[in-house]
């Protein structure tokens, strides 16, 4: 009986958090898509903030901001990185993000909201809102069986020239923090990092795969007009300390 009653306790509570979550999620989605300027600002800077602070968070499905901020949520295998990204604004050639990405340090939370690649290589953005990027997170890849997992992070924006990037970044969870491996491809700091012209037929899942079980990397490669060549690829190994770039082209 006193089995019992605790477990209900239990799923009573575990109700009411999920509930919580939920209709803090909810009451701040619906702020930000006011049509009043500052109400909006003030609402996405707090839930960046609540996405950053509430470790609770890692676990919410996010439901109601993907379907009405087409947010994207990245989750790394381990459970241990976590990555969100959305529209914030839309142009002929600009598009502005949110990134907000957490991790674990032991059983804490860090969260970050800004440019990943600013965080990654330690510089200080000196961005008012945070939410306003050129970046979108779109994937995240992990290393498990490595001394220490590696996180690779795909990203993509465009520039004001209406060109694409996209590219691939890695990093250890060191000290608490995301520290970036310098020179884990081919003894650069990213992997495909090309411009490109999105004609509207790119496949963008298809610009740079991870093949977990041969440990492959595989980054797209362009033609002279800067066109996404379908199914050619530059290839790279995995080695003990880095990705090294295998010579012949598939």
């Amino acid at each position: 009986m006193r089995k019992t009653i605790l477990l209900l306790a239990i799923f009573t509570l575990t109700l009411a958090s999920c509930s919580k979550q939920e209709r803090t999620e909810r009451k701040l989605v619906k702020a930000i898509l006011s049509e009043d300027y500052e109400t909006s600002s003030s609402a996405m800077n707090e839930f960046c903030e609540w996405i950053k602070a509430d470790k609770s968070t890692m676990t919410h499905d996010f439901n109601y901001s993907r379907e009405k901020l087409g947010m994207k949520v990245h989750t790394s295998s381990d459970g241990k990185v976590r990555a969100y990204s959305w529209i914030t604004s839309q142009g002929d050639t600009i598009t502005n993000y949110a990134n907000v990405l957490q991790w674990l340090s032991g059983d804490a939370m860090v969260g970050y909201s800004g440019p990943l690649d600013a965080m990654l290589t330690g510089r200080q953005p000196n961005i008012k809102r945070q939410w306003s990027l050129a970046h979108s997170i779109d994937t995240i890849f992990d290393i498990q069986e490595a001394t220490q997992p590696i996180y690779m992070f795909v990203e993509s924006y465009v520039n004001e020239e209406g060109k694409s990037f996209t590219y691939i970044s890695a990093a250890i969870n060191k000290g608490g923090l995301l520290k970036v491996l310098p020179f884990f491809f081919n003894g650069i700091e990213t992997a495909g990092n090309r411009e490109y012209i999105d004609d509207g037929k790119v496949n963008k899942a298809e610009l740079i795969k991870y093949d977990d079980k041969a440990k492959i990397l595989y980054a797209y490669v362009t033609d002279d007009n800067m066109r996404v060549i379908p199914g050619k690829y530059e290839v790279y190994a995995l080695t003990p300390t880095q990705f090294v770039k295998v010579e012949t082209e598939q």
